[in-house]
């Protein structure tokens, strides 16, 4: 999920969840150290491509467990997911090794994180990057742009489908979590604990529902709400973006050391996104525009990690304003495409079926964000518009089977997951005790210190915070010092 790209300009079934059927355990190549980090051990498993056909051709699925490092107060395995959909868990066991944040989590646990069906090198979803590259709006404004767009979404599916196989009908939230359970079984554990972030809370969420039994302690950190329609989705979503800009733009007056201090925030930002409106911002170092798109996508993946980007985007910001060029990154014959093939998989807009539909949507995003005006995500409705692949876990309200105690954390302000979404989640998950971060950001365990003990002190003894625990905002107070930061971030089109 972690993904180095340059800043904005730069990149310029409801039916299955009630079976739990038992299914075989996987066989697991030896473990060896990581590539990358050989204080990590990797394997391979695999598993069915088809969990209808669980006798089948089977997939690899890439594992990674750092072990606990204090072996006799281990208190089982903890699998982690990171998010995406696209994430790898592989990468973030790898990042987790050298992380002092973890420590107290690496002492007590094995972490166990895989690469997802169909993500990183768990037989990742490549497809053309020339039919990905094709122009369209994922936000259409005219009739012609709405068919565009369709035609690139069918065209996209069929590329894709063509390039992987069987493997593309099969990538959805049940399928890893199925592979996840089979996974605890294969480790020899009769139960795991689990973290999941963003897009990981659905993994978790559908655990829950599947194989709740089988959890000593679970915690989902900024949620996804599987249940919603697209108003909703839509609506929340552009809200919690226009808040976490303001924040950010309120943040920047009060704090001496951000680079537009001295300046209106908002102010500027409108005028930098009318000029793009009228295709008068440019970029030196291509001579092409600056689009609106890509100002909000520069924006967006800042509201992440206040601490690590904020600095940095003011400095973007004012960079693009006296235009300063920003160096595009190159382009590969074969492009990532597993958050398209995922997310499509699992999630579906039936009341999205024309232009008009489209157009209602956008001006209703548009009414709560008058600044930010549509979300980052409103691409995660669109790209979905004209896909021919498979829909196989369309949203449902939860319903969880022998669920434990559960945490939940959500921060008031989250720029991919709402707070209204983890208020929805945790009226679906009744054992849920749900933690609000009172300040910006996506991730509470990386960005509230406060958030990061409950989760530990939970993951550790089973104690909950007290319903209706609030933790203080933290805001950025200096640049960060390592180089991890605002050209370092999570791109958009990954929750």
């Amino acid at each position: 999920m972690l993904i180095k790209i340059l800043v904005g300009l730069g990149a310029l079934a409801f039916g299955v969840v009630a079976s739990a059927t038992p299914v075989a355990a996987a066989a697991a190549t030896a473990w060896q150290p990581c590539q990358r980090n050989a204080a990590v051990d990797c394997a391979t498993v695999h598993m069915p491509v088809d969990w209808a056909h669980p006798d089948g051709p089977t997939t690899g699925l890439a594992v990674a467990r750092l072990k606990a490092a204090k072996p006799a107060q281990r208190k089982g395995v903890l699998m982690v997911d990171q998010g995406g959909p696209g994430g790898s868990g592989v990468s973030y066991v790898e990042s987790i090794a050298g992380n002092p944040r973890y420590q107290a989590l690496k002492d007590s646990f094995d972490i166990v994180g895989f690469d997802p069906r169909g993500v990183g090198a768990s037989a990742d979803i490549q497809c053309d990057s020339t039919v990905l590259g094709e122009p369209y709006e994922s936000v259409p404004t005219t009739g012609d742009q709405y068919r565009t767009l369709l035609a690139h979404n069918a065209r996209a599916a069929q590329n894709c489908k063509q390039l992987n196989g069987p493997l593309f009908d099969h990538v959805d939230t049940v399928g890893v979590v199925r592979d996840m359970d089979s996974l605890r079984r294969q480790l020899g554990e009769a139960e795991i604990s689990y973290y999941g972030v963003s897009y990981g809370t659905q993994i978790g969420q559908q655990y829950l529902e599947l194989y709740g039994q089988n959890l000593r302690a679970i915690v989902l950190d900024s949620n996804m709400d599987h249940s919603i329609d697209a108003t909703r989705y839509a609506v929340t979503a552009s809200l919690a973006f226009e808040n976490s800009f303001r924040d950010f733009a309120s943040w920047c007056q009060r704090t001496a050391t951000c680079a537009l201090h001295d300046q209106d925030v908002l102010a500027l930002w409108d005028k930098l996104y009318a000029q793009a409106e009228g295709g008068a911002l440019k970029n030196p170092a291509t001579g092409g525009p600056v689009t609106p798109y890509a100002l909000r996508q520069t924006a967006f993946t800042d509201m992440y990690r206040p601490a690590r980007a904020w600095f940095g985007l003011a400095d973007v910001l004012k960079k693009i304003s006296v235009g300063v060029p920003v160096t595009p990154a190159p382009r590969a014959a074969t492009q990532d495409n597993s958050y398209q093939a995922i997310w499509c998989s699992d999630w579906t807009w039936p009341t999205i079926d024309d232009f008009h539909a489209v157009t209602e949507l956008r001006e209703k995003s548009e009414a709560v964000a008058p600044h930010t005006h549509v979300f980052e995500f409103f691409s995660d409705v669109s790209s979905c518009l004209g896909w021919t692949g498979p829909l196989n876990n369309p949203q449902h309200v939860l319903r969880p089977h022998n669920a434990p105690p559960i945490l939940m954390t959500n921060a008031i302000h989250d720029v991919a997951t709402p707070y209204d979404w983890g208020l929805d989640v945790s009226e679906q998950l009744p054992t849920a005790t749900l933690l609000t971060y009172d300040g910006t950001g996506h991730g509470d365990y990386g960005n509230s210190l406060c958030a990061h003990d409950a989760i530990d002190a939970y993951l550790l003894t089973l104690k909950l915070p007290p319903r209706g625990t609030h933790c203080p905002a933290e805001w950025p107070t200096a640049p960060p010092t390592s180089t991890f930061g605002a050209n370092t971030v999570t791109p958009p089109n990954t929750h």
